[in-house]
């Protein structure tokens, strides 16, 4: 997916939580974020502008998962939600019926798909190159190049690397001839939302 804030700096990161989290009710690979506390943090490494994406809640309906996910910066806080079936991510856009990010069976078939005005296609495979970033095991660093242009054909173009679990992991758009890294995956791990006072703590009395 592509930047949805401007960056303006980071958000401090809770500490990492160690529980267990739910297993994904498909067998296709999935190439977004997905897992409940997943907390991913972005940098655009031109201006050092940053963001940070969690999710919030991720829950079965109706054999696909309904994930609910922030985006925030130090300015700006938004709340999106996704449905996953199949390896098909799809944006809930209300009465619109949904924005399809990503077709199901992602990445194969490599069909042309069109969202929001654009046409985006399969480019191929690659490692991600994260320095610093933790993945969950060595398959998850093989990712999948999607490219997109405007529909019109006019406009920039525009290159993620995406893997699995994770989602967009680098942006590159097509400036003055060349491919430019805009939006990179700096950060990723688990965090927990500060606990309500109002609700006892695990464990106690109520």
């Amino acid at each position: 997916m592509s930047r949805w804030l401007p960056g303006a700096g980071l958000l401090l990161l809770a500490a990492l939580a160690g529980c267990d989290r739910m297993v994904a009710p498909v067998r296709q690979r999935i190439y977004a974020p997905w897992e409940e506390g997943l907390t991913l943090v972005y940098e655009d490494p031109r201006s050092h502008d940053r963001m940070q994406v969690r999710v919030k809640q991720s829950r079965n309906e109706n054999g696909e998962l309904a994930v609910t996910s922030t985006y925030s910066t130090l300015s700006n806080n938004l709340e999106a939600r996704f449905r996953i079936r199949d390896g098909g991510v799809v944006l809930d856009a209300g009465a619109a019926g949904g924005v399809r990010l990503l077709p199901e069976g992602f990445p194969d078939p490599t069909e042309r798909w069109e969202a929001r005005n654009r046409f985006y296609w399969v480019v191929g495979r690659a490692t991600a190159d994260l320095p610093g970033v933790k993945l969950p095991d060595d398959p998850s660093a093989e990712g999948v190049w999607v490219e997109s242009c405007r529909a019109d054909g006019l406009g920039p173009r525009q290159r993620v690397l995406y893997l699995p679990d994770v989602g967009e992991a680098e942006t590159l758009d097509w400036q003055g001839g060349q491919w430019v890294l805009t939006n990179r995956l700096v950060q990723r791990g688990f965090t927990d939302l500060p606990r309500n006072p109002q609700e006892p703590a695990a464990g106690s009395n109520p």
